[in-house]
């Protein structure tokens, strides 16, 4: 009769022959935009000065957060990163940056595209979104790419998110700004063409504007309905791609 150690043995070497991709979670990054420390180029823009709890960025991070813990509690391996994406060219199935606009703005949803390039603005984010560096730009990092490949998934998810997100955002609970749905592909390029994207290797990657501060401030304090949404959409998406059963 085979020993336990041997037993045990054969039984690694079976579960060894398994699939690495089968054998573990997908792996997500939630970001919470303009969270600190923030990414070189644009360390100035700190987000918006307005929404529910006093800043953008302090909404950012209550949403990044419960979509974090939704996601893990569904058998994703999700995963926070700051403003400054780390690690550099985070390996992963998804990248989500979560924000929220000024009041004078709309919520949307934007995504990477195959051959752009991210915004340069003066100094550390001052000024108009530019495709090429001003003369006093600050050093960037080395930017990752994204293939046709990405950009057809990474618009995928944007339009999950997009039919999740619309049946939230109502004047019921609180929304009043407009709701402009995926950004088209030559439109807002702080969206289109948001750094985040070439920081990260994810396979999709998407920018979602969750509202406009003080307009849709009963809307934006709703932090659990719009984790909510983002986290289905999201799993939704895994499942579509046969990353999650």
């Amino acid at each position: 009769m085979p020993r336990p150690i041997a037993l045990l043995a054969c039984a690694a070497a079976l579960a060894g022959a398994v699939p690495a991709a089968a054998a573990q979670a997908p792996v997500v990054w939630i970001q919470a935009g303009h969270q600190g420390p923030r990414e070189p180029g644009y360390r100035a823009q700190t987000g918006a000065g307005s929404g529910p709890f006093g800043s953008e960025m302090a909404f950012n991070e209550r949403v990044a957060a419960s979509v974090v813990r939704r996601l893990r509690s569904k058998g994703v391996d999700a995963r926070r990163t700051p403003g400054l994406v780390t690690p550099w060219g985070a390996e992963g199935a998804t990248f989500v940056s979560i924000h929220h606009d000024t009041p004078d703005g709309s919520a949307a949803i934007g995504h990477a595209i195959f051959g752009a390039n991210e915004n340069w603005y003066h100094g550390e984010g001052g000024g108009t979104a530019s495709p090429v560096p001003y003369g006093d730009s600050a050093r960037h990092r080395k930017a990752t790419t994204v293939s046709r490949a990405v950009e057809r998934r990474s618009r995928a998810l944007a339009n999950r998110l997009s039919k999740r997100f619309g049946r939230i955002r109502t004047t019921a609970f609180g929304a009043f700004a407009p709701f402009g749905g995926v950004v088209p592909r030559d439109g807002n390029v702080r969206m289109m063409r948001f750094y985040g994207y070439y920081r990260t290797r994810a396979q999709a990657r998407i920018l979602i504007e969750c509202g406009a501060g003080t307009r849709d401030d009963a809307f934006l304090s709703r932090t659990e309905l719009i984790g909510a949404a983002i986290t289905g959409a999201v799993v939704e998406d895994l499942r579509a791609r046969g990353l999650r059963g």
